[in-house]
């Protein structure tokens, strides 16, 4: 016995590891590859131009990525491009299969995006292309493992990679994912993490997007204003997130042809492009020039309006990409924002730097609603622990006001807008995922509403059913009658006014979830299930079998999560 189980627990370390190592390797040359190929094809076009990017350059640049965006979809057949929220949906699914073509066309199409100059995210098309290698690895090689450790492994890899950040790799794949801790799939995640950052660093050095200034600074004085500066950051976080979603309205109107929507994005963008390129791109050098304190107030005014402006455009009018990296730009305008104006009025000195590093962590960490990981992954970019707990103050006050006045992340809302609710966990999307008929019984008793008591009583009896489905003569739906209700009572049914006409239904496409809560106040023998179109019964439940459907559920749900 001993023996087996020392031999279960290599085969279990092994494959943890072989996992963890191949994602690991994967994830590091995929977001490297990512960044690497944006930076030399936006190098190479910029050098076409004796001038800096103006608006013919990006008329020409944005044209020729919407042109290979827009090939990408037609290769997928018009389906939508997956992203983080994606990631977090497929790691709650029981069955957690992605689309290789379509995950691997997504992040092409956000790096045809990035390339071309628009302004999206790097992040969030690499996570789920750390999915979709979870996903290939888990087919490739099918260990005895749940596919969410999969794609919790890619993703790390990608994110501690991305940012030079094992830790927050980790994190990152945890809370903002898989939305639980698995002491089981942490081998695997923690290993695809470590190696992602060995390899990366190994092959293409250290580069970290924050770079800051080792100088002392007081640390009471940044952690009150961080505080104060706190509703104010989640105010910017959360006009961030309704900019996007009101872009998106507006891009779906169906008013609005598809070659109408590219247009706009092209012209409106390039415009904006030749006014404000800082805002333009990844954002990756306008964040280390807010750092250093290179703009004026008025100019980081700009840039702060002028990124959320420029990303909502960008993402609804045609080009694909996350929304975490412009998240950074963002914040570190809000931050420097706040600093500068406090610096103008004379009751603040200059700490710049701790409140752009506030105002990144507070702004992205509640978009994404991933606040440890933003902590770790400051602490992690500057090697400090002043810097994290500065940033610490204003997230969590950010953090909190988002939730209260917009309720929750930004990937979380794209989920509910596609009608996910994700906010129970697994075991809550899957009641509302399980369609209740599969738990009905379709064949059951229905009587006319012309019958007479004496012929529905002869057929409880005969059937030894207590309530009968009553429908009128054209086979619609009416009501059921019981028994007891038959008491005493002569004449048709109908005329004996004996009919429950206001009897508790489910209809026939309701979740398990409805179903329950449905029959939380319901008392009877059979719930009639109602094809509500047609207005015809199609099936009958019982409240048993709705508990032991939703207890069989849940069963399901811990299983999963102990593996």
């Amino acid at each position: 016995m001993r023996l087996d189980n020392s031999i279960a627990v290599l085969k279990y370390l092994f494959a943890s590891i072989l996992v963890g190592v191949i994602l690991g390797i994967g994830g590091a040359f995929a977001a490297q590859g990512f960044r690497s190929g944006i930076v030399i094809i936006s190098d190479y076009a910029e050098r076409l131009f004796v001038q800096d990017p103006n608006i013919f350059f990006y008329l020409i640049t944005l044209s020729v990525a919407l042109l290979l965006v827009h090939y990408s979809r037609v290769l997928i057949n018009g389906q939508a491009f997956q992203s983080v929220a994606d990631s977090i949906y497929l790691a709650h699914k029981p069955n957690n299969e992605t689309d290789l073509k379509v995950g691997f066309l997504s992040t092409l199409a956000a790096f045809f995006s990035a390339s071309g100059g628009a302004s999206i995210g790097q992040y969030g098309p690499l996570v789920h292309f750390g999915t979709t290698l979870g996903a290939w690895l888990k087919r490739t090689v099918p260990f005895n493992f749940t596919p969410d450790l999969y794609i919790g492994a890619g993703v790390a890899a990608s994110i501690s990679s991305g940012f030079g950040a094992p830790l927050a790799g980790l994190i990152f794949a945890h809370e903002a994912i898989l939305r639980h801790y698995s002491h089981k799939s942490i081998l695997a995640i923690a290993t695809a993490s470590g190696i992602s950052y060995a390899v990366s660093t190994g092959i293409w050095g250290d580069a970290k997007i924050i770079d800051v200034s080792t100088d002392q600074f007081n640390l009471l004085l940044i952690l009150v204003v961080s505080f104060l500066a706190g509703p104010i950051f989640g105010l910017i976080a959360i006009l961030y997130m309704k900019s996007l979603l009101l872009f998106a309205n507006l891009a779906s109107s169906p008013k609005l042809t598809l070659l109408y929507k590219y247009i706009f994005g092209i012209l409106s963008l390039s415009v904006i492009g030749h006014f404000m390129p800082e805002v333009m791109g990844l954002g990756t050098e306008t964040v280390s020039g807010v750092l250093n304190s290179s703009y004026t107030l008025i100019f980081l005014v700009i840039i702060l309006f002028g990124k959320i402006l420029a990303t909502s455009i960008s993402l609804n009018f045609g080009f694909f990409g996350g929304v975490f990296s412009p998240a950074i730009l963002v914040g570190a305008a809000a931050g420097a924002v706040v600093s500068t104006l406090l610096v103008t009025l004379g009751i603040f000195e200059d700490y710049q730097q701790a409140l752009v590093i506030s105002g990144i962590a507070a702004v992205a960490g509640a978009v994404i609603g991933a606040p440890i990981c933003m902590v770790i992954i400051v602490l992690e970019l500057t090697n400090s622990y002043a810097y994290a707990l500065a940033s610490l103050v204003g997230l969590a006050i950010s953090v909190g006001y988002v939730q209260v006045r917009f309720g929750s992340s930004y990937f979380d809302v794209q989920l509910l807008n596609r009608g996910i609710d994700i906010s129970d966990g697994r075991t809550g999307l899957f009641m509302n995922e399980t369609d209740i008929l599969q738990f009905a019984e379709k064949n059951f008793y229905t009587i006319k509403e012309s019958e007479t008591i004496s012929g529905a009583v002869l057929l409880m009896s005969k059937t030894d059913q207590s309530e009968l489905i009553v429908e009128n003569e054209s086979g619609e739906f009416i009501g059921k009658v019981n028994s007891l209700s038959l008491f005493n009572k002569a004449g048709t049914l109908s005329s004996s006014n004996v009919i429950d006409k206001d009897c508790v239904v489910i209809a026939h496409n309701a979740s398990l979830q409805t179903a329950m809560e449905i029959a939380s106040d319901f008392v009877g023998e059979i719930i009639p299930i109602i094809e509500t179109n047609r207005k015809k019964a199609v099936a009958v439940i019982t409240e048993g079998a709705i508990f032991q459907a939703y207890l069989s559920k849940q069963n399901q749900t811990v299983e999963m999560e102990k593996r």
